[in-house]
């Protein structure tokens, strides 16, 4: 991979956006690169936490396994998304799955060579706690959602949360992050489940659905309304 490549990459991830090309030169130096193919595991729960990974290409989604090893999304990551990051500082075992949904180009930087270079450049770990505090932010949402709301609710914030992260939830936005099956996961129901709850949806003018990965936000405020709804 080209030095300059491998910047570009680099500099896409929010951890290291801020940081100029000749400060990204070390940790390039210490990057490696491989692929995944579709379905295979970049890491499992238990394998050693050794190494910090940046998407560079293709789809990953990140998993626990709950009740009757059913799988519980936690997330879906593409191009410039980083993992792995609390494995760089204390190295502790994986605590998720995470597999490739396409086949993926990946950066990894290793442990031992990243903590040194945290330690030249303070700047980065401040970076880096910024990006740990908005992943355990998320986690705490999404906990707190899954206590207080129902099914529906859930759901809501679900494809709102979607829209975020594909742009800005008003009206007109199109998502494409996840499938029926995946948001099931996510909230914790089946998959027809969700798929009556859409149709409803659908029919009374909130949303629209154009595929299984694509749904077309109508009417916002209808959907936070129905997020902020305690069942």
């Amino acid at each position: 991979m080209m030095a300059d490549r491998l910047i570009d990459c680099m500099q896409a991830v929010p951890l290291f956006r801020e940081l100029p090309p000749d400060a990204l030169g070390p940790v390039c130096d210490q990057a490696r690169r491989f692929t995944l193919k579709q379905g295979e595991f970049l890491f499992q729960k238990g394998d050693p936490g050794n190494a910090m990974f940046i998407i560079e290409s293709g789809s990953l989604r990140v998993y626990t396994l709950g009740e009757a090893e059913r799988q519980v999304l936690l997330d879906v990551l593409g191009p410039g998304d980083v993992l792995g990051e609390l494995a760089l500082l204390d190295g502790r075992p994986r605590t998720a799955y995470a597999q490739a949904e396409t086949d993926c180009e990946i950066v990894a930087l290793d442990r031992e060579p990243f903590l040194a270079y945290l330690r030249e450049h303070p700047e980065t770990a401040i970076a880096l706690l910024s990006t740990l505090s908005a992943r355990l932010r998320q986690t705490v949402i999404q906990a707190e959602s899954t206590v207080a709301h129902g099914s529906a609710s859930r759901l809501a914030h679900v494809i709102l949360f979607l829209a975020d992260r594909d742009g800005e939830p008003v009206q007109g936005l199109v998502t494409s992050r996840l499938n029926r099956k995946d948001i099931a996961a996510a909230i914790g129901t089946s998959e027809e489940w969700v798929m009556q709850a859409l149709t409803e949806w659908s029919r009374d003018g909130i949303i629209g659905m154009t595929g299984p990965r694509r749904l077309i936000l109508h009417d916002v405020e209808a959907l936070r309304a129905i997020a902020e709804r305690k069942e």
